[in-house]
């Protein structure tokens, strides 16, 4: 059996000191320049269809630099899903689960992506949710 230089051996934790005194640096401390931030809007409906989605008003306010939904997904032109069958990864009709997203904002900070969620209208049309399963 080869010998490893670390499998099964302590290693010293090399970040250990700046996350116990609190200097570590995370993905979020981290800023660019011209760097946007994205927000999701997720379907409070465990089971509903959309009737109406409408990304105008959103994307009209200041600092909105995009709202992506299922319609300008090029994979979703021809089929509701990309990878997984049956669960697209942005709603295009049919919400099969609560918190599903149905649109992602990218805006120029945090508050303006926030915001700009709230000014996206959609229209559901509730339906009844599979709340038990069973074997047949």
């Amino acid at each position: 059996m080869p010998e490893y230089s670390v499998i099964g051996k302590r290693v010293p934790r090399v970040d250990a000191v700046d996350k116990v005194v609190g200097t570590a640096l995370y993905s979020a401390d981290i800023v660019l320049p011209q760097m946007l931030y994205g927000k999701v809007l997720r379907s409070p409906y465990p089971h509903a269809m959309i009737r109406r989605l409408d990304v105008a008003k959103a994307l009209a306010l200041d600092g909105v630099m995009a709202i992506i939904t299922a319609a300008d997904v090029p994979g979703y032109q021809d089929k509701n899903e990309l990878v997984f069958p049956g669960l697209p990864h942005l709603v295009k009709q049919k919400v099969a689960f609560a918190g599903q997203p149905v649109a992602v904002v990218a805006a120029i900070n945090p508050y303006i992506a926030q915001e700009a969620l709230g000014l996206i209208e959609v229209e559901y049309k509730e339906l009844t949710p599979l709340l038990t399963f069973w074997r047949t």
